[in-house]
């Protein structure tokens, strides 16, 4: 007696399913994450450095940053804060972008007395290589090179560009103005800035920026001797929305021994750090991480 052959049943399913399980995986498609480095994808487009909400980013691995208090020096933080930051990279061969995203319930844009703005920072160690300095903020000998971007200076640089002046008025519409210190001029405008702007008189590295912008590129070889690089070279847009900031920080790859140059393929290390104003965060009073591997993609 022959076998009997198998019965083979094909099922095809309407095209009307299938393309709405296509449409629902990829709109909840969420980027690989990758929880043992930060990695840079090598794109050929353009960078999206103003763009935080680019379709690039979505191809992007997402590193999930784990942040502690910084508590190893005065003020030191003692209330813990944001605790995850999810960083994302890619790069052109010439730039890198980066992509920081975190969970904050309010945007603070105005610092006041004890209290700084909303803000973020990139550290990268100066030489690379797996001797790495201490990463709160280097040690002697051993420097490191940091990208700064504050909500406040984003603000500014908004105000400047529509022509809006300070945020006097912004923020007391009623306010009647009989006297205005820097109205004055020659020795009594610069008696003024004394009195009225003491940190950016004693030229204060975050008061007096040595270019506009929301990002400021800093070096330090430990605690207290921060102060602005001689090469002034990143840029960084920032958008809080629902309770959430997202801010893109674009450096350089290789702009000289004095901004720790970048090598794509070989693994380096970088450090991220997040200040909320809103608790009260300000100078070393932040939350910040350990090194975190970074690898550029090679070409």
């Amino acid at each position: 007696m022959k076998p009997r052959a198998l019965a083979v049943t094909r099922y095809t399913a309407p095209p009307l399913v299938v393309a709405v399980a296509l449409l629902a995986l990829s709109c909840g498609r969420r980027p690989a994450v990758d929880t043992a480095q930060v990695s840079a994808r090598r794109i050929q487009a353009a960078l999206p450095a103003r763009d935080p909400d680019s379709a690039i980013w979505r191809d992007a691995p997402e590193h999930p940053a784990r942040l502690m208090v910084q508590d190893v020096t005065e003020p030191r933080l003692t209330t813990p804060g944001v605790e995850l930051v999810r960083v994302r990279a890619v790069h052109d061969g010439t730039a890198v972008a980066f992509r920081l995203e975190w969970d904050d319930a309010s945007e603070d844009l105005i610092p006041e007395s004890g209290r700084s703005s909303d803000a973020v920072a990139i550290q990268f160690p100066l030489e690379s290589g797996a001797d790495v300095p201490d990463p709160a903020m280097g040690q002697a000998g051993k420097g490191v090179r940091i990208w700064y971007w504050k909500a406040v200076w984003q603000d500014d640089e908004r105000r400047a560009r529509a022509g809006q002046g300070d945020r006097i008025a912004a923020l007391y519409p009623r306010a009647s103005i009989d006297h205005y210190p820097y109205e004055a001029g020659g020795a009594a405008r610069r008696e003024m800035e004394r009195r009225y702007a003491p940190a950016a008189a004693t030229g204060n590295p975050i008061a007096v920026r040595p270019q506009g912008g929301a990002v400021q590129v800093l070096m330090a070889e430990g605690f207290g001797n921060t102060g602005p690089t001689a090469t002034q070279l990143g840029t960084g847009v920032g958008r809080w929305k629902e309770a959430r900031w997202v801010t893109v920080i674009t450096r350089p790859i290789n702009a000289g021994p004095d901004l720790a140059p970048l090598r794509p393929g070989v693994r380096t290390y970088l450090a991220v750090a997040v200040w909320d104003g809103a608790a009260r965060h300000t100078g070393s009073r932040k939350m910040r991480s350990g090194w975190i591997p970074l690898l550029l993609e090679a070409p």
